[in-house]
């Protein structure tokens, strides 16, 4: 069975982990739903994983400590830092703003 993919554009540390989250903006993608399997992929990996929970919030009301987690700051890497980071993975057009609601996708491997 083929699953939808969940593309990482890098080799996080957190993919190594059995139990991770990720933060994703739809801008007219579909979204995940609680209990979808999905194809996660990255440039040197690939695995199906269960999507466990999916919460929105808005960007600014996420938690610093969790920004940290997700984008794997270096220390002294500000909230803006952070957006930016997350910016790289989207096109001009599409990039992140505080007031943007973005998805919390808490995601397990199988």
């Amino acid at each position: 069975m083929k699953f939808r993919t969940m593309d990482f554009s890098q080799d996080w540390r957190k993919l190594n982990d059995r139990l991770f989250a990720t933060i994703r903006i739809h801008k007219g993608d579909l979204k995940f739903s609680p209990d979808e399997r999905v194809e996660i992929t990255s440039p040197k990996r690939k695995f199906n994983a269960h999507v466990l929970l999916a919460v929105d919030y808005k960007l600014r009301d996420i938690p610093m400590s969790f920004l940290e987690y997700d984008l794997e700051a270096k220390p002294g890497e500000t909230r803006q830092d952070l957006y930016n980071k997350l910016g790289k993975r989207y096109k001009f057009s599409e990039q992140p703003r505080e007031s943007d609601v973005v998805t919390l996708y808490f995601v397990e491997k199988i």
